[in-house]
C-alpha cells in the first residue's frame, strides 16, 4: 500500500506488514508488535528530518515487516559527513526513546516491565541498524568513511562486497541456529547487496551525473590530482571522490577541469579517449 504526498515524499506500507499485524492480533501480542513498528517509524523519520535539514530530497519511506527504509535522491556526490550525520539520526532517536522509557518508569507513568520492553526494543533496533552492512545505517557510515580514504567507486564496491559477505554470514548462522527472523533478514540483506553490486554501473553513472549538474553555489574543497596523459577519460573518472571538486594535472601537458572531463565522458562518449587529448 502506498500514499503519495505525505510530507513531500511517498509513504509505503509493505503487504507483509499487515500479515504480521494480523498474526500479532491472533496471538495476543498486538500492542508489543505495534510498538515495535512505531519505534521503527520514529527511527526512519529521524533520518528524514536530518536529510531535509541538509537539503537532501527524500522520495520514499517504506515500512517493512522487520524494519524501515528511507530512500533519498541526490545523495551520491554529497559530502560523506552528511551521510554519516543522516545515518546517525535514526539511532540517536532510539537513544532518546531509551532515556524517555527510564524517565516514564521513574515517574511512575510506565510499569517496570513495559519500560524495560521499550528500552530493550530501542537498544536492539539501534544496535541492529548500526551493523556495517549496506543499506543499514552502519553500512552507510562505513561507506562514507571509506569515501574519505579513497575514490568513490572503490569505496562503494568495497562496501558492497563486504556487506554481501557479512549478510551471507548472517544467513549461514541463521540456518545453523534455525532462527527464522534472522533467516528472513539475512536473505533480504544478501539479496539487496547482490542487486546493488549488479546495479553499480548505473549507480556510478548517477554519481557522475550528480557531480556534473551540482549547483554552482555549492562549495566543495578542490582536490588536485596528477594523472598520466595516456590514461583514458573513463580511468580518470574512477579517481573522482565524493564531496570534492577535482583539478587534474595531466603530466607534461597541462590542467584539466572536472567539468570538462565529465562532459567528455557523459555527453561526448569519449570513454576511451586519453586525457592528454582533452587538454
Amino acid at each position: 500500500m502506498s500514499k503519495g504526498g505525505w510530507f513531500g515524499f511517498r509513504f509505503r506500507i509493505h503487504l507483509l506488514f499487515w500479515v504480521v499485524i494480523g498474526l500479532s492480533v491472533a496471538t495476543g501480542h498486538f500492542l508489543e508488535v505495534f510498538t515495535l513498528f512505531v519505534i521503527v517509524l520514529i527511527h526512519e523519520f529521524g533520518h528524514v528530518a536530518m536529510a531535509k535539514e541538509l537539503g537532501w530530497k527524500v522520495t520514499e519511506v517504506q515500512l517493512l515487516p522487520f524494519g524501515g527504509v528511507a530512500t533519498m535522491e541526490d545523495a551520491y556526490a554529497t559530502d560523506p559527513l552528511d551521510e554519516i550525520v543522516i545515518a546517525l539520526a535514526g539511532p540517536f532517536l532510539n537513544v532518546v526513546m531509551m532515556a524517555l522509557s527510564y524517565l516514564f518508569w521513574f515517574a511512575g507513568i510506565w510499569t517496570e516491565g513495559w519500560a524495560q520492553f521499550f528500552l530493550v526494543s530501542n537498544a536492539t533496533i539501534a544496535a541492529f541498524n548500526l551493523l556495517p552492512i549496506w543499506p543499514l545505517d552502519g553500512g552507510r557510515i562505513l561507506q562514507a568513511l571509506l569515501c574519505w580514504l579513497m575514490p568513490y567507486r572503490r569505496a562503494a564496491i568495497l562496501s558492497i562486497l563486504g556487506s554481501t559477505l557479512l549478510a551471507g554470514i548472517m544467513l549461514g548462522l541463521s540456518i545453523i541456529d534455525m532462527k527464522i527472523n534472522l533467516l528472513v533478514i539475512g536473505s533480504y540483506l544478501l539479496a539487496v547487496n547482490i542487486q546493488a553490486f549488479l546495479r553499480f554501473p548505473y549507480q556510478f553513472f548517477r554519481f557522475l551525473m550528480e557531480k556534473y549538474v551540482r549547483q554552482p553555489a555549492e562549495e566543495y574543497a578542490v582536490q588536485a590530482l596528477s594523472v598520466r596523459p595516456d590514461e583514458t577519460v573513463l580511468e580518470v573518472s574512477h579517481k573522482l571522490r565524493r564531496g570534492s571538486a577535482h583539478l587534474f594535472y595531466v603530466q607534461g601537458t597541462g590542467l584539466l577541469g572536472e567539468e570538462q572531463l565529465l562532459h567528455a565522458l557523459l555527453f561526448e562518449q569519449k570513454h576511451d579517449t586519453s586525457v592528454g587529448q582533452l587538454v
